[in-house]
């Protein structure tokens, strides 16, 4: 498909438009009555396959995907987000846009049995508007995931073609896809799950129901019905990322439905009313901390997600969110038989397999050999399936946002090096690195002053623009995009090997330094605490998946680099306590900590200061008096282990560094009032003040 256009024979019959018209009559009629969905590759020149259309839409009702305003009553790439959930018989995706796999593979989702998925595409493939295939503002030179899908596309059964100058090629018999069963408009395993809810409704015991599955399971639906059955009784609130992603849900309650309602996410924060049952649908594409504070005002609450598939957000929540409940906390119940489409569907088993939206869980086995750290090229990767799905399968098992585009990326950008450790022929570590930097310091002035945001370049640019160090961007180094490690083999050293070998990397390549920003996370955060790296900056921005505060951290053995960022540090000392009554007043209290243990902040109390904490302790001295001092006592000391329990550090840490109202607190403190918490907040405080103490005595 790649290079069909260099062996044209002109001479030969071209087929009429009536053939074509035909040739899809018969494709449409093959689907419907085998209840398969295939895709079918349109390529020719824009004008050719923009004549399909009208041919298509005999047969069909598409849903048109692109971002050109020649494509009538179509959805911009940007925009398709907002379909999730909806069904359609036909889905047309203009390349000549650009591949945005992940687009790609959502519209695939969206289309039920006997459908069809179309995929208009230019002769040369080299003529897209491939944005999406840029990086750092550089197209890439080898279309190395291009040329892999291609191959899965001359192989497949779930695929069919037509060509501007060739003959339509021959229909082949599809096997049947039958739909699963249905009674009462739900399935065996639907009527299974509703059981499984309607029972844990009256468990006091378990306040939490997670619901997954796949693509075209029928979630969503399923999740109607159980809120309709319940309506009456209880007060239910539907919520999303948006109210779009909720249609099917909504939908399903019926016409006469007026008391279940949809409320987004931070608004049930902002009311911080009580909920008898709260449903979050796709609740993978929200934030952790956002769940958590709904989690809070929910007597029940129901979260369901997708585990597969472009969203790339399921399997993170699963080990990222979850994780922190015991099983017995919540029920868990999974629709594995689809709905949407049959159980024997090409297309669907198109996509898992070529965009690895299934990993298989590989078992490692026990090796004695040496840990190998080595590098791995993109050709590598597009020629080596059995490498690119160990590596790509590890990512995804391991990581919270891990999209089809992410794939591309690994193979074809080329400012990222790859980097795995194995043992024997197993892959147990991934390291990805971005190489950052070295822009002109004309276009450093420039994005200092908020003027330019060049793509790419995220760490360089973070430190320029927002840490304030004008001529930054102008250093090279290498960004830590991502690092993973197969859990049978972390906490063995495993990382550490990673990070020296990108170490020698920098040094062998010429850079400057060895980066990484992430959302702030305690087992992370540390990591980078451990291998010897400064925490510079604390960003704005939060993690999108995560809702955390976003820090960089900076590891360099440059004398240049380090006088540099110097200042950065001074500055996190210095305004560290204005900070977190600013704009980082909203992050959640054990990040705090995890902040402190991380910059071991060690501020010399006055004699003036003493006497006021000493007033605080011994006395009555009144909070709001003493706040400013208590906040250096609490910089200075809450990284040490003083024997205070988790209660008191929360307490202390939201009302003294956060300025949390006492309202708020009252919430975790079981109504305690504020002449109760200011004396418990005395109490805990007497050990910061005993400590410095006796560190000033030794």
């Amino acid at each position: 498909l790649m290079n069909s256009h260099d062996s044209i024979d002109c001479s030969q019959d071209l087929p009429s438009n009536q053939a074509i018209i035909e040739w899809v009559r018969k494709l449409s009629e093959n689907l419907r009555h085998t209840n398969q969905r295939q895709l079918l590759v349109c390529q020719g020149t824009r004008d050719w396959c923009l004549s399909l259309l009208p041919v298509i839409a005999e047969f069909y009702h598409p849903l048109q995907l692109s971002n050109k305003s020649d494509v009538p009553n179509s959805v911009a790439f940007s925009a398709a987000e907002n379909l999730l959930g909806q069904e359609y018989d036909c889905v047309i995706y203009d390349q000549f846009c650009g591949l945005n796999i992940d687009v790609l593979c959502l519209a695939s989702g969206l289309i039920r049995g006997g459908g069809l998925l179309v995929l208009m595409r230019p002769l040369d493939l080299s003529q897209m508007n491939d944005r999406y295939g840029r990086w750092q503002g550089r197209q890439s030179k080898n279309s190395y995931f291009l040329q892999y899908l291609d191959k899965w596309y001359m192989h497949s059964m779930a695929v069919v073609r037509l060509h501007q100058y060739a003959s339509p090629e021959e229909l082949k018999n599809l096997p049947s896809s039958p739909l699963a069963n249905l009674e009462h408009d739900v399935t065996r395993q639907q009527h299974l799950v509703l059981d499984a809810m309607n029972r844990w409704m009256e468990d006091k015991k378990k306040s939490m129901f997670l619901l997954t599955a796949d693509r075209g399971r029928g979630k969503s639906f399923t999740l109607g019905i159980f809120a309709r059955t319940f309506q009456q009784a209880k007060k239910i609130i539907v919520s999303a990322n948006s109210k779009a992603q909720s249609a099917v849900l909504l939908n399903s309650l019926g016409a006469g439905n007026n008391r279940v309602q949809f409320m987004a996410p931070d608004e049930i924060i902002r009311q911080q009313a009580r909920i008898d049952c709260l449903i979050i649908d796709e609740a993978a594409m929200l934030p952790n901390s956002m769940l958590q504070r709904c989690l809070s005002l929910a007597d029940k609450l129901v979260l369901a997600t997708t585990t597969g598939g472009y969203e790339g957000t399921g399997q993170g929540f699963l080990l990222k969110f979850m994780a922190r409940f015991n099983a017995g906390q919540y029920l868990h119940y999974q629709l594995y038989e689809p709905v949407r489409w049959g159980n024997n569907d090409l297309l669907e088993q198109l996509f898992n397999e070529s965009l690895l939206l299934k990993p298989e869980q590989v078992e490692l086995l026990d090796q004695r050999n040496d840990i190998l750290i080595q590098p791995v090229s993109r050709k590598q990767l597009s020629e080596n399936t059995g490498l690119l799905k160990a590596v790509y399968g590890l990512l995804v098992s391991a990581h919270y946002r891990t999209r089809p585009s992410d794939m591309r990326q690994l193979m074809e950008d080329e400012n990222q090096r790859i980097v795995i450790a194995a043992i024997g022929q197993q892959v147990i570590g991934v390291l990805l690195l971005n190489l950052e930097g070295g822009l002109q310091p004309a276009l450093c002035h420039q994005i200092f002053l908020g003027k330019r945001r060049p793509q790419g370049h995220l760490f360089a640019q973070m430190i320029t623009s927002q840490a304030g160090i004008r001529d930054f961007a102008c250093f090279k180094g290498y960004r830590i995009q991502r690092i993973t490690v197969a859990q049978k083999y972390r906490r063995k050293g495993t990382g550490r090997l990673l990070i020296e070998k990108a170490r020698r990397m920098v040094k062998q390549d010429g850079l400057d330094y060895l980066s990484s920003s992430f959302a702030l996370d305690s087992t992370m955060a540390l990591f980078w605490k451990r291998l010897g790296f400064d925490l510079i900056h604390i960003g704005s921005g939060k993690g999108k998946s995560t809702g955390r505060q976003t820090v960089a951290v900076i590891g360099s053995s440059s004398e240049l680099i380090s006088r540099s960022v110097q200042p950065l540090k001074d500055k996190l000392k210095n305004h560290l306590a204005v900070y977190l009554l600013t704009y980082c007043k909203d992050m959640i209290w054990s990040d705090v900590l995890v902040l402190l243990q991380m910059l071991e902040i060690n501020y010399r109390m006055s004699a003036l200061e003493e006497d006021e904490i000493s007033s605080f302790v011994e006395g009555f001295r009144g909070f709001e008096l003493s706040q400013v001092t208590l906040q250096r006592l609490l910089i200075s000391t809450l990284y040490v282990d003083l024997g205070l329990t988790l209660a008191q550090q929360r307490l202390l840490i939201e009302k003294v560094l956060l300025n949390k109202k006492w309202q708020e607190l009252e919430v975790f403190c079981a109504g305690t009032g504020k002449k109760q918490l200011t004396q418990n907040m005395r109490q805990s405080i007497r050990k910061c003040y005993d400590y410095v103490q006796a560190k000033k005595n030794k």
